[in-house]
């Protein structure tokens, strides 16, 4: 036990954490690790940035293109 704290606290810094994650209730591991995800993404503070290209304008294309391979198919199928 002596060795294994020692490992833990000789490598976790603040820059690189280390959780101990009870598994024996996998319920309580899957919370902990979510918990610990989410707490970290939030303090990140990640903006989205703004898109590039015209979304509507590929949803509009995507759909006209799939519109037309179902005109096919179905004529194909008559």
């Amino acid at each position: 036990m002596d060795a294994y704290e020692d490992l833990i606290g000789k490598c976790s810094t603040a820059d690189v954490l280390w959780f101990i994650i009870p598994s024996n209730h996998k319920w309580f591991r899957d919370l902990a690790i979510s918990k610990i995800i989410v707490e970290t993404l939030e303090a990140m503070n990640i903006e989205i940035p703004n898109p590039t290209v015209d979304i509507t304008a590929i949803r509009r294309k995507y759909h006209e293109a799939v519109g037309r391979s179902v005109t096919r198919k179905r004529t194909v199928e008559q």
